[in-house]
């Protein structure tokens, strides 16, 4: 049964201290100059992006021999060059059987052939490594070490789909959830080898881009992005029915989801200019659009805002407007590069790559605060470390930095995107001589400036 989100005000969940996470841009990969609708990354670390339209042809010898439109895969290597699998445009079963990714040869209403497109959906990796390649109403497996084909499923063209959402959506033990765009259809599970194993929900709710299914296959976290918010559906086992919970995070607009491997943590994605976040009235979010944020899944309860551990924004800095959607995100194996795509991006590089490193910044308290504060460093005067309090009442990009008397940048301590929250940062002036210093946190537009004094 449903439960209603809290309406009154948002309950946050206690952040335990921890270390921080930066992610900042690495890098950018120069694809076909179109949109994006899908990224997953093999069990090589070879990243596989599908553009939404065409960006290719091949020709089709079963109608006039001529050259016809085609939605080709383009697969990356981890340094960014193109692999010699790339573009994968058909997808051979062996035996004669191929399908070609981005159109097919139908009839129209006469019986004459004609070739009708096959939009790109999504794509995601199974537990194998594998690719799921979701494109328009087929799904199919690849082998993600040759790109030949390892299961095919018409199950949305049966079922009435009136399109994939962005995405599959896999479970570790290799069973694939379908579902539709449009709201009122079914939430379908596949064995691994793409047959039906039978409904997981019977109608979903909200028009839908993707979804995620828990490693163990037993929760599905849909995200009607018209719902306003992520909702909870849940099994006791594979053989019991699916029930939906609620929210878990309210206040997203969300396009795609990933699981980055290491931390088990659920990265989503908040909205867009399309479909800006926080406009669920039952709860007060502040979101940024255009981001993803990582939430560990044993902290996400229904009729609760949670408080994110990580996330980061799509730089628009030369990268064309700012009306993209994000649509995609995966993770090297080891889960230290994030890969992301956005549709209706302009410009020629419709992949991002971000890179997380540690930084030494731990996370105070249990509260959200409702200010922008820099507190007095203590112990001041210090030999040789202090730490150094921060809060911040919304998410943006905190920049702290410590400065000599002279104005002269000594040490740059944080520079990244940050959640709301309380944090505390232990400077230690170990090589820098005895004087006075200054520390400066600025945070969007923002700047608060202390002084401390280390003796030696």
């Amino acid at each position: 049964m449903r439960h209603l989100l809290i309406a009154a005000f948002a309950v946050f969940l206690v952040v335990p201290s921890q270390a921080q996470t930066q992610w900042n841009l690495d890098s950018s990969f120069s694809t076909a100059g179109v949109s994006g609708h899908g990224i997953a990354v093999d069990a090589e670390g070879k990243i596989w992006w599908q553009p939404f339209s065409a960006t290719d042809s091949i020709q089709v010898n079963d109608l006039d021999g001529a050259y016809y439109a085609t939605r080709a895969i383009h697969i990356f290597n981890p340094d960014g060059s193109e692999s010699t699998m790339s573009p994968l445009k058909v997808i051979d079963f062996g035996g004669g059987v191929a399908d070609t990714l981005g159109g097919y040869v139908t009839r129209d209403s006469n019986g004459a052939k004609i070739w009708d497109s096959k939009s790109g959906r999504g794509l995601t990796s199974d537990g194998d490594g594998n690719i799921i390649i979701s494109a328009w109403k087929w799904t199919y497996k690849v082998n993600h070490q040759t790109g030949a084909g390892m299961a095919r499923s018409t199950a949305a063209i049966d079922a009435g789909f009136c399109a994939l959402t962005a995405a599959a959506a896999a479970s570790e033990s290799g069973n694939v959830f379908v579902a539709a765009v449009c709201p009122g259809a079914p939430i379908i599970e596949l064995a691994s080898d793409l047959s039906i194993i039978g409904n997981a929900v019977d109608e979903s709710r909200g028009f839908a881009r993707s979804f995620a299914v828990s490693p163990n296959g037993n929760k599905i976290y849909w995200a009607g992005y018209t719902n306003l918010g992520i909702d909870l559906y849940e099994r006791a086992d594979e053989f019991s029915a699916f029930d939906s919970l609620g929210f878990v995070i309210p206040g997203m607009s969300a396009e795609s989801f990933g699981w980055q491997p290491v931390t088990g943590y659920l990265w989503v994605s908040s909205g867009s200019p399309n479909d800006l976040p926080n406009r669920y009235t039952g709860a007060t979010t502040t979101w940024l659009p255009n981001a993803w944020y990582g939430f560990d899944p044993a902290e996400l309860a229904v009729d609760t805002v949670p408080v994110p551990k990580v996330f980061f924004q799509w730089s628009f800095e030369g990268a064309g407007s700012g009306e993209g959607r994000p649509r995609g995100i995966a993770f090297s194996p080891d889960g230290s590069m994030a890969y992301v795509t956005q549709f209706s991006q302009t410009g020629e590089e419709q992949v991002q790559v971000f890179s997380a490193t540690a930084v030494n910044i731990e996370t105070v308290g249990e509260d959200v605060p409702t200010d922008f504060v820099l507190m007095q460093a203590y112990p001041n005067p210090f030999n040789p470390t202090t730490n150094i309090e921060f809060s911040l009442a919304a998410a943006g990009h905190a920049n702290l930095a410590v400065f000599d008397v002279q104005g002269r940048e000594v040490s740059v301590l944080a520079d990244q995107q940050m959640a709301p929250g309380t944090y505390r940062y232990q400077f230690d002036a170990a090589g820098l001589p005895s004087g006075v210093y200054l520390y400066r946190l600025q945070f969007e537009g923002q700047v608060m400036t202390g002084r401390m004094t280390l003796l030696k």
